[in-house]
């Protein structure tokens, strides 16, 4: 065990952090800066795609076609979604809805699970146009509710942690690295790396089991490119983390048991549906699967696929959580089935998830949409959904801290070995396979727990899960509860 800092020490930690802050507190024309700093990466206008992110040696073509589509539906959409919706508080937070007829597609039932309609299960399919993109994301994260619900202020947890945690230099070297090939984060110290900074060590003395890992900076940086503040941002990640229909919280942990599990899973739907491709990639050319799938599920998919089709999935993983992370990764595999039975080598095979596939995906986004529908009714007939978060995937410490308080030296160990862990693992591939014995602890228990069915009235339920009779639909159209989305 690492013997305890020195008082010398502590107070070194303290004014290295006390210096990072003020960097981000002075802004990007702070005095000096010129001589300690890389200079910022420079673009020209006809560089920057729609989305505000740039390529320097012009817009690709295939993202202009993904441009031109997405402006074509959402002139098709926007309509329609406002008819269903009814927004009426977009600007405000603190009301019961942004939306008059939220209520109308979404509800819980006695399980707390939510159920929408089945037009609005349809549409989310469909994409949600850009314009509504956030306050929809707004009430599926149910951020007036973990404002609410939490023990503490955000401004308080910010001003505790910018004088006690001790990620500020892991975090600031991540911000640093951060989309930097975009509009929003390309300039040092602007405003949104402030904002981004602020969140990522807000959220690591909040949330106390994971702290800080590589990875949740690239999640909080694109929640912002959504959400309008620094505080919804904060709660929007904060949800992503603990709600169970999504609970990252378990994928960044040390022992990592939502990764296994979404991995075991993963490993089962290959096996039984494309056969031929998991011994391909696995046996014929012995891949680990962590080589290629973590950086998909630490991160739904940012980075891995173009930005185009990761919003996309990214507005059905907000609506159902995990299932559309697993679904996902095995409609990949379905889709790119015969180009990858052709490629001839392991490396050729990393190149592709690793290279090819985030630039050029060779499907438009309602092709893929459709087929993650498809593989999510293909893994529910088999029993292989996701089940509801287990326990040890949510978190175990409160969500509240005494001032002046500082984290045990322990706490601040392992969190530091979990940071390393994760680095490791996002950054290169693991040259082993997944172990019978981690697989098996990954699969305790099984991994669905919630075996879905539809029942008589339309309505999906579970095994474990309340009976159709107490459960209490949306006011129009059938409904779905979210797994079977």
């Amino acid at each position: 065990m690492a013997s305890s800092p020195t008082a010398a020490e502590l107070a070194a930690a303290d004014a290295e952090r006390r210096e990072i802050v003020a960097r981000y507190d002075a802004g990007p024309n702070r005095a000096g800066r010129e001589q300690d700093e890389a200079p910022d990466p420079e673009y020209s206008p006809n560089q920057l795609d729609h989305f505000g992110f740039y390529h320097r040696s012009g817009i690709p073509a295939e993202v202009l076609a993904a441009e031109d589509r997405i402006k074509q539906a959402d002139g098709k959409r926007e309509a329609k979604w406002r008819k269903m919706l009814a927004p009426s508080n977009q600007a405000g937070a603190g009301a019961a809805s942004r939306f008059s007829r939220w209520h109308k597609v979404c509800s819980k039932n006695a399980a707390g699970e939510l159920t929408f309609s089945l037009k609005f299960a349809r549409r989310v399919y469909k994409g949600i146009p850009e314009k509504y993109r956030y306050p929809v994301w707004y009430e599926l994260l149910c951020i007036d509710d973990a404002r609410k619900q939490s023990p503490v202020a955000y401004s308080e947890v910010l001003q505790f942690a910018r004088l006690r945690s001790p990620d500020v230099r892991q975090i600031d070297l991540d911000v640093n690295r951060t989309y930097r090939n975009t509009d929003f984060y390309r300039v040092r110290y602007n405003p949104r790396q402030r904002v981004l900074f602020n969140v990522l060590v807000a959220y690591s003395m909040y949330n106390i089991d994971v702290g800080y890992c590589q990875g949740m900076s690239q999640l909080a940086a694109f929640l912002l490119l959504y959400f309008n503040d620094e505080e919804e941002t904060f709660f929007a990640l904060s949800q992503l983390f603990t709600d169970k229909r999504h609970a990252m919280h378990g994928l960044f942990i040390p022992s990592f048991p939502k990764l296994y599990r979404y991995i075991e899973l993963y490993q089962q739907c290959l096996k039984k549906f494309l056969s031929r491709v998991d011994k391909h990639v696995h046996v014929k050319h012995a891949v680990p699967v962590t080589a290629y799938t973590v950086k998909w599920f630490m991160q739904v998919f940012l980075d891995c696929v173009p930005f185009s089709l990761a919003i996309r999935i990214w507005d059905v993983f907000m609506a159902i959580g995990e299932p559309a992370v697993v679904g996902m990764a095995f409609n990949l595999m379905r889709l790119h089935s015969r180009r990858i039975l052709r490629l001839r080598s392991d490396e050729d095979l990393l190149h592709y998830f690793g290279q090819v596939l985030p630039s050029d995906y060779s499907f438009s986004e309602d092709e893929v949409l459709d087929g993650l529908r498809d593989c999510l009714a293909d893994m529910r007939a088999a029993s292989l959904l996701p089940g509801l978060s287990r326990e040890a995937e949510l978190p175990r410490t409160p969500f509240s801290f005494e001032p002046g308080h500082r984290l045990d030296d322990s706490v601040v160990e392992q969190r530091r070995a979990s940071q390393n862990n994760v680095e490791s693992m996002m950054r290169r591939s693991l040259q082993r396979r997944l172990s019978p014995s981690a697989a098996s602890a990954a699969s305790a228990n099984g991994g669905n727990d919630l075996v879905v069915s539809t029942g008589s009235n339309g309505v999906a339920t579970g095994d474990q899960s309340e009976t159709a009779s107490a459960q209490q639909p949306v006011a129009t159209d059938s409904t779905v509860v979210v797994t079977a989305f």
